[in-house]
């Protein structure tokens, strides 16, 4: 018997235990059927309403679905009652983060840092706060400020592998090689991270060490190989930093093969094929690209370009 049979058989057998149900719906939570996880968790709601762990399961699952009304009032349901919920203070610092609101978020996030000065996520988040206005402003500040909130996650939670990710990503946007050891801090912990193993791909490909490169795209073909942008990135280094054509045709063809509407890798195409002088090719593959996105100037140039 699987475990959602399990679970049914004991919820159907004992309709009153709440305890089973909201394991259920934790469940449901853990295999992203979030549908099926409001349902177990508004029936136990309606039985019992007193439950500060249930309120708050279904805010974040309100959160997931951009139900921010219904998210926002049953954390501040829970705040109303226990002013010292860090849950329910990092929730509504993620509900108005989700509303760009920045400095509502801040104040929520260090209220729960107040409480437990030792949670990771509550550093995490302002770190991608900051982040963010890093990107928008250029403020070096930001950029400071997002670092030290990523470092202090990863200080109370060395398990935390996005926050590692995240200072990859930091660092590697002004050039400095501690992103990699960044990323491979990441993959220490989650090993099959394809976030970490194509932002270190990036890394390699980026200063030109090719075969690295390639190799990191090539491990992400085992642990994913439906997803489209690692091929596209092969074809590319092959297409201008080799000069393989065909390899860079083969690697094209895959990424639209799962990717029908990856209207740059037909671009690409067309490229490569222009490269050994297939101009037949070059002019479909570029009409292919202008079809699916028309305001993509540089394949209208190369179609034009071999009419």
């Amino acid at each position: 018997m699987d475990s959602l049979a399990w679970f049914n058989k004991k919820v159907e057998s004992d309709p009153t235990n709440l305890v089973i149900l909201f394991e259920r719906a934790k469940f449901h939570i853990r295999k992203t059927e979030v549908d099926l996880a409001q349902v177990d968790l508004e029936t136990y709601l309606k039985k019992d309403s007193s439950n500060f762990d249930v309120h708050k399961l279904y805010a974040d699952v309100m959160l997931s679905k951009l139900n921010l009304e219904k998210g926002k009032y049953h954390y501040q349901y829970i705040l109303d009652r226990d002013s010292l919920n860090t849950g329910a203070y990092i929730g509504m610092g993620k509900l108005h983060a989700l509303l760009d609101n920045s400095a509502q978020s801040l104040v929520y996030l260090n209220r729960a840092l107040m409480i437990n000065p030792y949670l990771s996520e509550p550093y995490f988040l302002k770190g991608m706060l900051y982040r963010s206005d890093y990107y928008k402003t250029g403020r070096e500040e930001s950029w400071r400020l997002a670092v030290s909130s990523f470092q202090t996650a990863v200080e109370q939670d060395p398990e935390n592998y996005s926050a590692y990710v995240q200072l990859g990503v930091m660092y590697d946007q002004i050039g400095d090689s501690s992103a990699l050891e960044y990323y491979n801090s990441a993959l220490d912990i989650y090993p099959e991270s394809i976030e970490a193993w194509y932002n270190k791909g990036m890394y390699y490909q980026n200063r030109g060490e090719v075969d690295r490169s390639l190799e990191c795209y090539r491990t992400l073909h085992t642990i994913d190989s439906t997803w489209a942008d690692p091929y596209y990135n092969e074809g590319y280094i092959h297409l201008l930093m080799t000069e393989q054509f065909d390899s860079a045709i083969y690697y094209f063809d895959r990424a639209v093969h799962f990717d029908p509407s990856y209207f740059q890798a037909y671009n690409n195409l067309g490229l490569a094929y222009e490269k050994k002088n297939d101009l037949t090719n070059a002019k479909f593959y570029y009409t292919k690209a202008v079809s699916i996105n028309p305001d993509f100037q540089l394949a209208k140039d190369n179609l034009n370009r071999v009419q």
